[in-house]
């Protein structure tokens, strides 16, 4: 069995806080902003090209670029549909804590168990959020309740199995207009040299093709021509995670859902993706039927989206908000099998 010190194969060491959560204390400019905007629409942009977009400096753009991802404020990294990656078992979970500890010290526990490439600290229900991804249900029961149960300080958790992933959305600014579909609609599983293009890209998106297929023995066309049939067929993006704070999205705020009966689950969750803001969308087994989360610039935006946007859509029988306080990250990669 899995635990702690035995983490899943494919998950990057190491899950690090977003900077940018207290609004502002990483000393970002308006050009460091708009520089995060353009890599979130492409992490691959060269730095040439984000001279030309941005009129700074080549030497500038480059510069700040290397300094953002050293202060852990970006990390750009290839995002997909966990299932094609072989995670087919992937959930939500809710967690308790001991309300006399540290919560950011329990926390840190959390994110540094197996399996977890997400947590969010909450307000409301749960005291943290964390998002799991496992290749099996027997993988799943190990990392709930023989990791995550196990932890000093966790006092409880409930599990939300994901049903379906409908949609996920990385780039913040994109989620407001709805500018492109997100990551969604998986194709089946990759190849094996796929998933090794992508285990490249979970750890570096910037990664020169040439590096890579010295490393795969493969051709730089190769890759490239591997690489942009994965974008343009939606099955990767490569983008940068920044905290939505840091871009001033002020309110991150996840809204679990239950459905009216005889309302279809899915009709709904396909409306929620079409919704902006809105930047995930799961439809879950559990108390909760569907887990939507959104970024929204102020309180009062956030308000309006929930009271007049989702709160009135046929098949919501009841809703429930967690705000986001702290946002923790880990890139994953395709789940690698022990030779």
């Amino acid at each position: 069995m899995r635990g702690p010190d035995h983490p899943v194969p494919g998950f990057l060491p190491g899950v690090f806080p977003l900077s940018g959560g207290d609004g502002g204390s990483t000393g970002l400019s308006e050009a460091d902003r708009a520089l995060i905007r353009a890599l979130q629409a492409d992490g691959r942009q060269s730095f040439v090209a984000l001279s030309r977009e941005l009129d700074i400096p080549e030497r500038t753009i480059r510069r700040r670029v290397n300094q953002l991802l050293a202060d852990q404020v970006i990390q750009i990294t290839a995002v997909t549909d966990p299932a094609i990656l072989g995670y087919r078992v992937a959930a939500l979970v809710g967690l308790h804590f001991d309300g006399r500890r540290n919560i950011r010290g329990l926390i840190t526990s959390v994110t540094q168990a197996a399996a977890v490439d997400y947590a969010v600290i909450t307000t409301g229900r749960y005291d943290a959020l964390v998002e799991v991804l496992c290749r099996d249900t027997s993988e799943l029961l190990s990392v709930v309740h023989e990791s995550l149960a196990q932890l000093p300080g966790v006092r409880g958790v409930e599990i939300f199995p994901y049903l379906q992933l409908y949609y996920q959305e990385p780039g913040w600014d994109a989620a407001q207009q709805k500018a492109h579909n997100g990551v969604r609609d998986a194709r089946g599983p990759l190849d094996a040299t796929d998933r090794k293009i992508v285990a490249e890209l979970s750890g570096d998106g910037r990664l020169a093709f040439a590096v890579i297929g010295e490393r795969l023995g493969m051709s730089e066309s190769q890759v490239r021509k591997r690489v942009t049939r994965l974008l343009a067929e939606r099955i990767i993006r490569i983008t940068a995670i920044a905290n939505p704070r840091s871009l001033g999205f002020e309110n991150q705020v996840w809204v679990a859902i239950r459905c009216t009966p005889g309302h279809s689950v899915a009709d709904l969750a396909e409306t929620l993706t079409r919704i902006p803001s809105i930047t995930y969308v799961a439809a879950c087994a559990g108390r909760f039927d569907i887990f939507a989360e959104a970024v929204c610039r102020s309180t009062q935006d956030m308000a309006r989206l929930v009271d007049a946007e989702i709160r009135t859509l046929t098949g919501v029988a009841h809703t429930e908000l967690m705000l986001c306080l702290d946002l923790y990250y880990r890139a994953v990669q395709p789940p690698f099998e022990a030779e």
